[in-house]
């Protein structure tokens, strides 16, 4: 099983919901997660300012202070692991879009990069996500969520989901083979130091 294909046009959405756009109120509700971005051949100094750019982008009604946590990873200092907060009273799908968001913003500065969402129930499922290398505009995104592949257009907000696996989708391969990535690099965080930039981001209800 691969990242998400987009389906053809001439494709049916079934009562399963393979190839189904749901309405936003459905999309991955990703609250109790620990939300991190992996950035690959990217400096702090350009992560911090990166972030404050990104806050001077969108003017809506709704305001929100924002710290954002990140760290080299110390088994291999290329890669730097940012945390993605919870936006204090804003409904999941606004947090979901902002994570997508920043994930395809941050990405004009790195050679790779994902997002991995651990979810704090052990029996919860893993998300995973990362560009649509096949969008020459680069505002989309694929990944995996319960096994399901998904596809994420930023500027439509049109989520949309590929078809019902076969099998369990193997994360720590995946990551191993397409990004060169060891999961086991993760818990290590814990022991660096962290960089911190605070924002304050706009969002529109």
């Amino acid at each position: 099983m691969g990242l998400f294909k987009k389906k053809k046009s001439s494709e049916k959405a079934t009562s399963d919901m393979a190839g189904g756009r749901p309405d936003r109120e459905w999309w991955p509700d990703l609250t109790a997660y620990r939300k991190a971005i992996l950035l690959h051949n990217i400096t702090l100094s350009e992560v911090d300012a990166l972030l404050k750019e990104y806050a001077g982008l969108w003017k809506d009604d709704s305001q929100v202070v924002c710290d954002f946590l990140y760290t080299s990873l110390p088994d291999d200092e290329a890669w730097i692991y940012l945390e993605f907060p919870n936006f204090e009273n804003a409904p999941h799908y606004i947090n979901f879009w902002n994570y997508q968001d920043l994930l395809v913003w941050l990405s004009q500065k790195t050679d790779r990069e994902f997002c991995l969402a651990i979810p704090r129930d052990q029996h919860a499922p893993l998300f995973l996500s990362t560009m649509d290398r096949n969008n020459p505009h680069g505002d989309s995104c694929v990944g995996i969520y319960a096994d399901r592949d998904f596809y994420f257009e930023i500027p439509a907000n049109l989520f949309e989901w590929g078809p019902v696996p076969t099998s369990a989708f193997d994360y720590m391969g995946f990551l191993r083979d397409t990004f060169q990535f060891d999961t086991r690099w993760i818990p290590k965080v814990s022991q660096c130091k962290w960089e911190r930039t605070r924002i304050t981001l706009t969002y529109s209800v």
